[in-house]
């Protein structure tokens, strides 16, 4: 064996299996590869299955094929495959070299193990970047790298709208100063010193701090909003799903629309492909997605399963005649979904776990945004474009703002100041209802227009010249009192009853909502009817 003196760093990944399987075979197939096992004096500590790689020649060796002077025999790829499994208190531990983690079954192992762990055993002050999703933007991730190490409060985080899916930082020091690396989501990959005698201790020192809930004090946050990946539990919130659908039950299920769209560029929505002119009579055509609507045309029965869901098509008809495009349909259901006394979201295709008292403060947040007193006319069969311009032509009260845009950051990109603007200096945001990621754009154009209205006087003065004659800012360089206006958002929805958003624009809503008000503009929240 080698002895510690002699041992070497290696990054080493480690996947832990859940609990309930009792020998390798039920997560692992041996097949095609060795098996032997390795001992430790006279203990058999564990057991390494192992395959040979095969040679392949890299792709770019043909592009100089031919070129004097230069050979190519000696160049090869070359892949193998091993796993060293060891157990430690009735679990077992996949330690993973080469390409062999990606036949690993995927629903034996622990969900979030990795990111638990380096949690719990990296360095709070020691981060060295995160990977994250931005739930309110059609699940836009990204990932921030620090130059040094730094505290996870100093990367751009915001737990009320962003899912931490992982994160690499350094432990603490040593008595040696040997300092290690760690990171991981499902599989913790450790940067440290590795024998064959080292992996129990690895093994017992990742299930220590896997088991440890010391990560929830540090980062008490962290439950609010958790992407489900088990895909047992996906299988079952599914099941759950299509046996509403089945049923009709829509209380808490409906159909948004999951991308931004340009409305005067469509024609309308429909469930089912026609291939002939849809001017000629006999084409169904909605403006919005309705779920009943749907359901009565998809031809829904028992049989009904998730992956079908996920074939079936919604298509957009376009005003120019070009081909439809489309969605699927598991991609534009919205649904809340309790499941053994957990409150789950599926927003744009995918399932989140929501903690109880996040869901609490969310809807309570929700609930005292005051509703406007302003009275704007139902919208009936116009789409969001042409309801602003018969709003303003048939109001004097009101100026019409939709779509012209004042460029901002040094002329790097732009925005509106409103959608409608009034002479009683109510700023008015409209959007129609459609998904988390659409109305977020809503709410995202209602704050970036309320900073750059208070605090950027050049803005003001672009604003000024596109307002017309009785609208106009007395002083537009100086900065305005915040609470002398009304910032209004508005929902165009033909669904009866109280203005209802998916929870995940909540979220985003309560975000904007918290923003505007520190900067003191009364914020109001306005449903405009069909």
């Amino acid at each position: 064996m080698t002895s510690k003196a002699d041992a070497k760093k290696f990054k080493v990944t480690v996947f832990l299996i859940k609990d309930g399987y009792s020998k390798i075979e039920d997560f692992f197939s041996v097949k095609d590869f060795k098996v032997i096992a390795i001992t430790s004096g006279a203990k058999e500590i564990g057991t390494l299955i192992y395959k040979g790689g095969f040679q392949s020649r890299p792709g770019w060796v043909s592009i100089f094929d031919g070129v004097q002077g230069f050979d190519s025999k000696g160049i090869w790829n070359q892949s193998s495959k091993a796993i060293f499994i060891l157990e430690h208190e009735g679990r077992w531990f996949c330690f993973t070299f080469g390409y062999a983690r990606h036949i690993i079954d995927e629903l034996a192992y622990e969900r979030n193990f990795g990111l638990i762990v380096s949690l719990n055993l990296g360095d709070p002050s020691g981060m060295k970047s995160i990977d994250k999703t931005n739930v309110g933007h059609v699940s836009l991730r990204s990932r921030e790298q620090a130059t040094r190490e730094i505290a996870l409060s100093s990367f751009e985080f915001n737990d009320d709208i962003d899912l931490l899916r992982s994160v690499t930082a350094k432990l603490p020091k040593g008595k040696d100063e040997d300092q290690e690396t760690v990171s991981g989501r499902d599989s913790v990959t450790i940067y440290t010193t590795v024998t064959v005698d080292a992996f129990e201790h690895i093994a017992k020192r990742l299930y220590a701090a896997f088991k440890s809930t010391s990560y929830k004090k540090r980062y008490p946050w962290l439950g609010k909003i958790r992407e489900e990946r088990d895909k047992q539990v996906v299988e079952a919130l599914d099941a759950a799903l299509v046996a509403k659908v089945v049923k009709e039950d829509f209380a808490k299920i409906w159909l948004a629309i999951p991308e931004l769209v340009v409305w005067e560029e469509i024609r309308g929505f429909a469930f089912k492909y026609r291939a002939e002119d849809t001017k000629k009579a006999g084409a169904v055509l909605y403006q919005d997605l309705d779920i009943e609507a749907w359901r009565k045309v998809a031809r829904i029965d028992a049989n009904l399963t998730a992956d079908q869901l996920k074939h079936k098509k919604i298509f957009v008809y376009w005003e120019d005649d070009r081909d439809p495009s489309t969605w699927n349909v598991y991609r534009c259901l919205n649904a809340e979904i309790d499941l053994t006394k957990k409150k789950y979201i599926l927003n744009d295709g995918d399932w989140y776990n929501l903690e109880t008292n996040f869901v609490q403060e969310v809807n309570d947040f929700y609930d005292s945004v005051p509703n406007s007193k302003i009275q704007l006319p139902p919208y009936g069969t116009n789409t969001e474009p042409k309801y602003l311009k018969v709003v303003a032509a048939g109001n004097a009260a009101y100026a019409l703002m939709d779509r012209k845009e004042v460029m901002i950051g040094g002329g790097r990109s732009r925005v509106e100041f409103c959608d409608l603007y009034s002479s009683k200096r109510e700023i008015i945001h409209v959007k129609t209802y459609g998904g988390s990621s659409l109305l977020s754009h809503l709410f995202s154009q209602a704050l970036v227009s309320g900073n750059c209205f208070l605090h950027d006087s050049a803005f003001r003065v672009e604003v000024n010249k596109l307002l017309p004659q009785g609208f106009k800012l007395a002083s537009p360089k100086d900065r305005p009192a915040a609470s002398d206006y009304e910032v209004c958002i508005a929902v165009m929805s033909r669904v009866k009853g109280p203005l209802e958003l998916p929870f995940f624009s909540k979220v985003s809503l309560m975000h904007a909502v918290r923003s505007l008000r520190n900067s003191e503009y009364r914020v109001t929240k306005l449903k405009i009817s069909q």
